[in-house]
């Protein structure tokens, strides 16, 4: 675990496993696939902000947007499907929610241990 400070102990609250489209090759035919390329990773959606509905002429909708942080060593991708368990990591049993990742965004703890911060949305 990345936090070697006490207080950060039990902060990734969540697990996610991450998909990605990759290409396989089939004979002469390369097609797409979505494969699993990592699980129960620990992490946390720690911020999470639904925002105003937006009404058009034909349709209504509302866009979120979440954070969600995890260690370094996670290869996420922009544009990977991530299915977050919310309480995963705590014991909890409660069915995965669906995320897009966005592009990532360096942060930095106050105790000098770095996570990967990742706009998601739903």
């Amino acid at each position: 675990m990345l936090f070697d400070n006490p207080i950060f102990k039990n902060w990734y609250t969540d697990l996610m496993d991450v998909c990605r489209v990759v290409p396989v090759k089939d004979g002469n035919v390369t097609r797409q696939e979505r494969k699993k390329v990592a699980e129960k990773v620990p992490c946390r959606v720690y911020h999470t902000g639904t925002g105003s509905p937006s009404i058009t002429d034909n349709a209504a909708g509302i866009r979120g947007e979440d954070k969600l942080s995890c260690d370094l060593s996670v290869d996420i991708q922009a544009g990977d499907e991530l299915y977050v368990i919310r309480g995963g990591n705590t014991g909890h049993a409660n069915k995965p929610e669906r995320y897009l990742a966005g592009p990532p965004q360096a942060f930095m703890i106050r105790s000098a241990a770095h996570s990967q911060v990742w706009n998601i949305k739903r």
